[in-house]
């Protein structure tokens, strides 16, 4: 990939209407980025005759639709599916709640939450924690789960209207050398590392790093130094 050329971006979008993925491509622009749409609808998976939401579809759709990508931004509606016979209400919180069960990383990734409601969400969030604090009373607070997640995680909250607006201001944020060197490494999940000199990166697959990266900062950090201290003994030795 030429250095001018835009440094690609995924960023996950969860909403119940399907034209929510062409406003994102004509609405989300990044001066000097690919902003990558990875658009799935909830509301796909709900059998409306039967009354059934099919979380393992929906599951295995998130799954399949972000494997192998560095996902940077999460943006989810609040509202998408009622509560069916076999499950409750697919909301913003619930699907960040079945993310991190899906897997740790997504409690790195930044999340953004948009309604028209503003305050249906403060109320489901307040209720929420309220009912998990009565069921026992005399647990310390920090104990609870949700509000223990909710205090780990990167969270933002904005209007259905501003909501593109915010989507470009944290993509904005998002760019950081530490972006470049994981994004461009994804475009080669399938390559095998060798000859590092580092026991721990040779042997793996560059996708399997980068998801174990994900999950650990400091393993991140440590692996791009020495990707660039690498790089930069390489170009050098050609250039001599």
């Amino acid at each position: 990939m030429s250095s001018s050329n835009k440094l690609p971006l995924n960023y996950l979008v969860f909403d119940d209407e399907n034209e929510e993925l062409q406003q994102n491509k004509i609405n989300v622009k990044v001066q000097g980025i690919d902003c990558n749409v990875i658009f799935i609808n909830p509301f796909d998976f709900y059998n409306v005759d039967e009354d059934i939401f099919d979380i393992d579809q929906f599951i295995q759709k998130i799954k399949a639709e972000t494997k192998g990508k560095q996902i940077n931004l999460i943006a989810s509606d609040w509202n998408m599916v009622p509560k069916t016979s076999n499950y409750s209400e697919i909301n913003a919180l619930e699907i960040i709640e079945i993310l991190v069960k899906t897997n740790d990383k997504y409690k790195k990734t930044q999340y953004l939450i948009y309604s028209g409601k503003s305050k249906d969400v403060s109320h489901v969030f307040v209720n929420k924690i309220k009912g998990e604090i009565d069921i026992n009373p005399d647990d310390p607070i920090n104990s609870k789960q949700l509000l223990s997640l909710l205090l780990e995680l990167k969270l933002k909250f904005s209007t259905r209207a501003e909501r593109f607006n915010e989507i470009n201001t944290l993509i904005n944020s998002n760019k950081t050398i530490s972006l470049i060197v994981l994004n461009t490494l994804s475009n080669f999940d399938e390559n095998i590392l060798l000859n590092t000199g580092n026991d721990y990166f040779d042997g793996k697959k560059i996708g399997e790093l980068l998801d174990l990266i994900s999950k650990n900062n400091d393993l991140g950090l440590k692996f791009i130094r020495e990707f660039i201290e690498l790089s930069i003994a390489n170009y050098t030795e050609l250039n001599e």
